[in-house]
């Protein structure tokens, strides 16, 4: 969703509405020395953006079904992998969560044990609500607000610097859930108050706080900087502000970090099937089972750009490697010395990508 209310969001007569959503299921730790990779929900088994890849293939813990939710069966066969998991480690845990119905527990877990919060008591006791969400939240509005900045100093128009399809947006996405650190997992959880007193930190081993870019871009001191989750949300209004000085957002149209964070389609229940959608799901699941493309598999039905070719991204890396010589700074410093190594690293994942060829691939079967 773009943060200016002056561009269509909703269907509309001659626009079409954005219809991507996903569903992220994020776990962590009391002292956040542990987070999971998300489970991340889309509609498409192979949305158009992954290339004819599956999730897998391309780094994600992904599933899908017709309307992007979480159901029963994906929450158990995700349980019952990361229970596999535990097993291997020798490791046993306690894993705190809602009430939500399709959190049904398969009864072979065997190093998990799993508590349900009370009902109507989430939102006051569940650390993800505390603010670990919304922080990450406020990571992935700020990054998807600079690349639209971006996009408009590349040449874009404006009705189209916020256009991103499923496969970047869930790049965003993790980067986002990396760059929520420790000290905000610890404070969320202390917060919420579901834990005897304990000292929460984390071996030095186990901690790894991240830099946020932005950081290193706006420096300007804050009276909130021992607060995470407000910093966060600076980032935003700082990331606002600048998109607002390109001209590209009016600043009558401009949404503010609330409205941003929790979008009304959000309060919408997804969860609430009809005896069309429950028909719609099954028959999308056949349809994948059968290898046809279904309706969720060819989203919007906008066309994909095919994804640049190696010699191309090679040719722009050296490009962006000219600019980057008459910079002085840390971080230009790093991506540098990262694009010095883009070429060999790149040509090493395309023939790893190669599959063998047989003899008789170069022969025509006759009939």
């Amino acid at each position: 969703m773009p943060p200016d209310r002056g561009l269509a969001n909703v269907q509309s007569s001659g626009t079409k509405a954005k219809k991507h959503r996903l569903t992220f299921l994020f776990t962590a730790n009391a002292n956040g020395s542990k987070k999971l990779p998300p489970l991340i929900i889309g509609k498409a088994h192979k949305p158009c953006a992954f290339g004819n890849k599956t999730g897998a293939q391309l780094g994600f813990y992904y599933r899908n079904n017709v309307k992007a939710w979480m159901t029963g069966a994906l929450y158990q066969e995700w349980l019952l992998d990361w229970d596999k998991k535990l097993r291997g480690e020798r490791r046993k845990i306690l894993l705190l969560q809602d009430n939500f119905s399709g959190h049904i527990v398969p009864e072979t877990l065997t190093n998990i044990q799993v508590i349900n919060f009370e009902p109507n008591l989430t939102a006051h006791v569940q650390p993800n609500d505390q603010g670990i969400i919304r922080c990450f939240k406020a990571k992935y509005r700020a990054h998807f607000i600079l690349r639209a900045i971006d996009r408009y100093e590349a040449g874009i128009t404006p009705s189209q610097i916020y256009d991103i399809d499923q496969l970047e947006a869930m790049r965003i996405a993790i980067e986002a859930w990396n760059e929520v650190d420790t000290t905000t997992i610890q404070n969320c959880w202390g917060k919420a108050n579901v834990l005897p007193n304990m000292n929460l930190s984390a071996p030095a081993s186990l901690v790894h706080p991240s830099l946020p870019i932005s950081s290193l871009i706006h420096t300007a001191p804050s009276h909130n900087q021992d607060d995470p989750i407000i910093t966060a949300e600076n980032a935003i209004s700082e990331a606002l502000n600048d998109l607002e000085a390109t001209g590209a957002l009016q600043h009558s149209n401009r949404m503010d970090v609330a409205e941003l964070l929790n979008p009304a389609a959000e309060a919408h229940n997804f969860f609430e099937a009809t005896d069309e959608d429950i028909y719609q799901a099954v028959m999308d699941a056949r349809g994948v089972q059968e290898g046809v493309e279904t309706e969720s598999d060819s989203e919007s039905g906008e066309p994909i750009k095919p994804c640049p070719t190696h010699g191309e991204a090679v040719r722009a890396a050296l490009v962006l490697g000219q600019y980057l010589k008459g910079l002085d700074d840390p971080f230009v410093r790093e991506l540098d010395s990262m694009l010095g190594s883009f070429g060999k690293k790149t040509r090493l994942l395309e023939m790893q990508s190669k599959k063998d060829t047989k003899i008789t691939d170069y022969f025509t079967q006759c009939e």
